[in-house]
């Protein structure tokens, strides 16, 4: 499977490729930990964008995530709780909630393998698609939002 053409998954996406590729060249520098810390900052971005709240098994994926970065845990905590966040996509009927819950699922198991912020991206995108249909300026807006977090990490 080629990483960067990760699209099955997630369905069809109207992105902006030139932006994503702009992504993954600064993502390609970066290390584990740091994908991690982006994911932190991408799912919380997320939340905030939304308006949707952190459930419990966000909130406690999160705290393993910050736990694994400090050296504290495995990634499996974490990786077992992303299952979790993402069964709720699967039982949610509202599209948007469920592509919101899909995307957490995605980022939080950042631990587990560094590609899973890479692909949480193409997740996000698609989030932003159900929430603006055929709207490439908000999904310019959120790639630079990528651009924006995995430069601070």
């Amino acid at each position: 499977m080629n990483i960067y053409d990760y699209q099955r998954p997630v369905g069809k996406i109207d992105d902006v490729p030139e932006l994503r590729n702009d992504f993954i060249a600064i993502y390609d520098t970066k290390s584990h930990q740091q994908v991690v810390e982006f994911c932190i900052a991408l799912g919380k971005h997320l939340i905030e964008m939304t308006g949707f709240e952190a459930n419990k098994d966000i909130i406690a994926a999160f705290e393993a995530m910050q736990r694994w970065l400090n050296g504290e845990a495995n990634y499996h905590e974490a990786r077992n709780l992303s299952f979790a966040i993402s069964q709720y996509g699967r039982d949610e009927e509202d599209p948007i909630k469920a592509r919101f819950f899909k995307t957490m699922g995605q980022l939080t198991a950042g631990p587990h393998v560094k590609y899973h912020g890479l692909w949480a991206t193409d997740f996000a995108v698609t989030l932003v698609n159900k929430m603006h249909p055929d709207d490439i300026e908000e999904v310019k807006k959120e790639r630079k939002k990528h651009l924006e977090l995995i430069k601070a990490c």
